[in-house]
């Protein structure tokens, strides 16, 4: 792990540890609790779908924000802010007063703080381990996101059966805050050294710069696909759970555990790959893959089989995912590197949208078709953009 030789990273990456197990929870929590209010997959899908309006239409500005300020304040801002409305969910939720207008504006305020999240933690992790190590570092970072995902999963499914989902929320606000003291640790300036010119114009100059830059452009566009069709999945795991496989919170929380545990498994290998140089044919390839085990698990009838598919599901996109992060920083001129990961991460935000589609589908249709749509549509897709994808080279 050559990332860990920075010592900054070490604590940034237990903040990670803990504070992503406060994201892993709320969606966990958030798709049951809209399930006990309105007993409806396309409310499920719906709030979601607010949640990545926020992130989507916020996406640009975020990551221009981030080219701007200090970016280890940013991310405290961020999870404090995050903290606190988990809590504020929680009490909600235990004093009988949630209802479901309060889980749309809920969602919506944390499409917006996503919108800012993502691109000042790919941008921290760059200034602090450099090119060489990013990879490694980006790899590790999701290993870290999905060993708290595994353990989130399994206690947010616990608690909610025994003590209902609000004390799920609580426990997600806990762990956002002891991420915040874990990332006070990482002690230096990460201010952006780009110029102050006026806020809309650095927008506008970081979406010309995408749009001039073909590989750039191509990679988010499927960014875009990938979230909108594959991480999309996470969205339906509730309906798939309660209605589908008939296994309850329980059932439920092992499905999101063994998701957590195939990506934590793939991140690790593609760790231990060091700077690989076969990025490209490393994307579309775990692409490929979790397209084909998306439509696997969607026609499922039996549970262990789902387990062991929805493991590879989590595997196949997190690799995915770090190697996309990493090769879009690579292609990314330094003092463009927060816009483009901003719009990257506004591509986050059609994880929630295209989970508002799913839900219209399984209400119309089935949760498995919702799901194996997604599949074939990434499947097509990968297969005929193999060749371009794999030709492009990161600088180095």
């Amino acid at each position: 792990m050559i990332a860990f030789e920075v010592v900054q990273f070490r604590w940034l990456w237990l903040s990670i540890l803990f504070s992503s197990m406060s994201m892993g929870v709320g969606m966990l929590a958030q798709g049951w609790l809209v399930l006990e209010i309105t007993d409806s997959p396309f409310w499920v899908g719906a709030v979601a779908g607010i949640q990545g309006l926020g992130l989507v239409g916020f996406g640009a500005f975020g990551g221009t924000i981030v080219d701007r300020l200090d970016k280890r304040r940013v991310l405290v801002a961020v999870h404090l802010i995050g903290g606190v409305i988990a809590f504020f969910t929680g009490v909600l939720v235990i004093t009988g007063y949630i209802e479901l207008w309060h889980m749309l504006i809920i969602a919506l305020i944390q499409g917006l703080l996503m919108a800012t999240q993502l691109p000042a933690a790919n941008s921290l992790i760059y200034q602090i381990v450099g090119p060489q190590r990013l990879l490694n570092a980006m790899a590790t970072r999701l290993m870290a996101m999905n060993m708290s995902r595994i353990i989130g999963s399994l206690s947010a499914g616990a608690l909610i059966s025994q003590y209902g989902v609000g004390s799920s929320y609580l426990f997600g606000g806990i762990s956002s805050i002891v991420g915040l003291g874990f990332l006070w640790c990482v002690r230096d300036s990460f201010q952006s050294s780009s110029q102050r010119e006026p806020f809309l114009q650095a927008t506008g100059h970081g979406l010309k710069y995408i749009w001039r830059n073909r590989n750039i452009r191509g990679l988010l566009f499927l960014s875009l696909l990938m979230e909108a069709f594959g991480f999309s999945h996470l969205v339906m795991m509730s309906v798939m759970a309660r209605d589908v496989l008939n296994v309850g919170a329980m059932g439920l929380g092992y499905l999101s555990a063994a998701s957590g545990i195939g990506s934590a498994l793939s991140t690790l290998t593609v760790a231990g790959l060091g700077d690989f140089k076969h990025k490209g044919a490393l994307l579309t390839g775990t692409a490929f893959c979790a397209g084909i085990c998306l439509v696997f698990f969607a026609f499922s009838p039996w549970f262990a089989v789902s387990l062991v598919m929805v493991a590879l599901v989590g595997g196949s996109l997190m690799a995915y995912d770090v190697t996309m992060g990493t090769m879009l920083q690579l292609l990314s001129l330094d003092d463009m590197r927060g816009r483009v990961m901003g719009v990257y991460g506004l591509t986050f935000g059609f994880t929630p949208v295209g989970g508002f589609f799913a839900g219209s589908v399984a209400a119309i249709l089935s949760a498995p078709i919702a799901v194996a749509f997604g599949g074939i549509i990434i499947t097509m897709y990968v297969a005929s953009m193999f060749r371009s994808i794999t030709r492009i080279n990161p600088r180095e």
